[in-house]
């Protein structure tokens, strides 16, 4: 096994480029050298820089590292939970006790315990690559008047460390009014931005609405080339006609939409209209948990929906086209000479090439790099190409990673998957108890001097990008622990309301309880709730009597502004009137009088300068 990992060799198997001719060969290599790919030819052949390099037979299928452009990462550790009616908007599941319950609640405890936000940054990004992603929306951390942006091992579509690639730049929220034409003026610039575009249904006035409010009154449209809607569910044909003569494109999550909503994108209009179509997972509360999961779903979807989606054109929209969508063709999406070598590798080298990755399962995964650089795969391939620093079960298969944890991200530290596994499984599984404690500890993670221009005594939290209630901005720019935004939700705290959770596994591959939910999510079409077990080897699961709690679909409201200054609890007077300025700025309410007279609550954790950490 190598001390350092091997900067050029050769990989051997069947090999999908995905080039323009979409080029298969039956038994190739493929060259890498110092991070790039600088030849792909029969095995037959060795080009004359390559004399001495080493060539490693994968028994696979090598195909470009897959490229997800919506994931809600921080959120990645929750498991999927019971959706208690059929929602036609956002808006709805986020304003439900459930949603807090099962998701906002957690995600905010999590957020603001230090070893807690170490262990998700390590636990989320290794549920990406063992399904063979290699790049994701990703991990950003920030601070007025700093930006340190974390560079981990899957690749960050808005920090992307090569010189030839734009970063993206997402919008999590709708565009509104009067956000529109700033939003427009955005989309002359370099990088793709991806934003939430009408998540529901088309029956749903409010989710169509935000679709509608990217027309000015003009009758221009903020729409462009550089325009990614993610879930664009409430477009009809004739909005998605408008997209396509903008040239707009779309990010696709088939089951996290038919999950909440019973349908979900125009994906048969939005192919014929030539609109370019990439698929995300979304999260794993409500969703898949990576795009191996999220093939499979489209392809039940697009057979049970008689849509006549090809392998073939599934295997793009997680390669060649969200490359593209990026503005990162000429680096990424295929397997080419000079483009980055990001590769994923799939047991096995018969069958349908494209068929052959929408069945993988994540015990298929046999090797996955990233810039040249092996990170994942059986212990036997990797250590043929980097040194091995941890092993783990997936499916009951052993499978190694080398996760530079000798050398690590100065805020990650030392954190193995095991350790981080450990210590998420502990803290969901006694939420309850964590939740009641959250005033007596120490929040926020302490950087010191890691970073260049922080201070010793400045603070890292998860930035999470989803409200705790619908109604509510998700996070303040200042960076207040998620986990004390109990105060805003309204007369309940989440400790409260917790529940025992349970640490979503890695794989789909071998997770009874997802297969045991997948059977209770009555807004999903017959033909996903039985057929996608067997996409894993799985029979179908009868339903079960109880799940979830009789209130999880009861309706909160975000405390009133008025009352949120004057209500004792863990906020200081300048957090509270962050929230209010913050709010106010979304059009929420107006107050009525103009100063307040407030008592001053310490902080936990407390300082005043706290820097963010976001994981999109």
């Amino acid at each position: 096994m190598p001390t350092t990992p091997v900067a050029r060799y050769g990989l051997r198997g069947r090999v999908v480029t995905m080039d323009a001719a979409r080029t298969v060969l039956t038994d190739g290599v493929v060259w890498v050298s110092d991070g790039r790919i600088t030849d792909v030819t029969p095995a037959t052949e060795r080009p004359a820089a390559h004399t001495a390099s080493p060539v490693v037979a994968t028994a696979g299928t090598i195909y470009p590292g897959l490229v997800e452009l919506h994931n809600h990462l921080a959120y990645d550790t929750l498991p999927l939970f019971r959706i208690p009616r059929l929602y036609t908007k956002r808006e709805e599941w986020q304003g439900t006790r459930g949603y807090r319950r099962y998701v906002s609640g957690p995600a905010g405890v999590i957020g603001s315990v230090p070893e807690l936000i170490r262990a998700t940054i390590r636990y989320v990004e290794c549920k990406s690559l063992i399904a063979g992603t290699t790049t994701s929306q990703g991990i950003t951390l920030r601070a007025a008047p700093i930006k340190h942006l974390y560079r981990g091992i899957v690749r960050n579509a808005e920090v992307p460390d090569a010189p030839d690639l734009d970063p993206a730049r997402p919008k999590i929220g709708d565009v509104t009014p009067d956000d529109r034409e700033s939003f427009r003026k955005s989309l002359s610039g370099k990088g793709a931005r991806i934003v939430h575009l009408a998540e529901g249904l088309s029956t749903s006035e409010g989710a169509h609405q935000h679709f509608l409010d990217l027309e000015a009154p003009d009758g221009t449209w903020a729409i462009g080339p550089k325009f990614v809607g993610i879930h664009a569910a409430a477009l009809t044909a004739d909005d998605l006609a408008v997209l396509a003569t903008h040239a707009g494109s779309i990010v696709w999550s088939p089951f996290s939409n038919l999950a909440l909503y019973g349908g979900t994108t125009d994906i048969a209009s939005a192919m014929q209209l030539g609109i370019k179509v990439a698929l995300g997972s979304d999260w794993s509360p409500t969703a898949s948990k990576n795009l191996l999961h999220e093939l499979k779903v489209a392809r039940i979807h697009s057979d049970d929906r008689q849509i006549g989606l090809t392998d073939q054109q599934l295997v793009e929209m997680v390669t060649r086209t969200p490359a593209h969508i990026l503005g990162w063709q000429q680096a990424l999406g295929s397997i080419e000479p000079t483009k980055l070598a990001d590769i994923t590798v799939v047991k096995g080298r018969t069958g349908d090439p494209y068929r052959h990755l929408v069945d993988a399962v994540e015990s298929d995964i046999r090797l996955v790099i990233v810039g040249g650089v092996a990170r994942y795969g059986t212990p036997a391939l990797l250590a043929r190409l980097s040194p091995v620093d941890e092993n783990v079960d997936i499916a009951g298969s052993t499978r190694a990673l080398h996760l530079d944890t000798a050398d690590p991200d100065p805020v990650l530290g030392p954190i193995t998957l095991g350790e981080a596994a450990s210590l998420l499984a502990d803290a969901l599984e006694h939420m309850p108890e964590r939740a009641a404690a959250i005033g007596s500890v120490d929040l926020g993670l302490v950087a010191g001097r890691a970073l260049a221009g922080t201070e010793a005594d400045e603070r890292w939290y998860l930035d999470l990008d989803q409200p705790p209630v619908a109604g509510i901005g998700p996070t303040l720019s200042e960076g207040t622990a998620p986990a004390l935004l109990d105060l805003v939700v309204g007369a309940e705290s989440f400790a409260s309301i917790a529940v025992p959770l349970r640490l979503d596994p890695l794989a789909t591959e071998g997770d009874d309880a997802f297969f045991q939910m997948l059977a209770n999510l009555a807004n999903l079409p017959e033909a996903v709730r039985s057929g996608l077990p067997g996409r894993y080897g799985e029979a179908p699961r009868t339903p079960t009597e109880g799940l979830g709690l009789p209130d999880d679909d009861v309706s909160i409201a975000p405390l009133p502004l008025e009352e949120l200054l004057t209500r004792p609890g863990d906020l200081t007077l300048d957090e509270r009137r962050l929230i209010v300025d913050q709010e106010l700025s979304r059009g929420r309410a107006e107050l009525k009088a103009p100063e307040f007279v407030v008592r001053r609550h310490g902080t936990r954790g407390g300082n005043s300068r706290v820097i963010a950490l976001n994981l999109l």
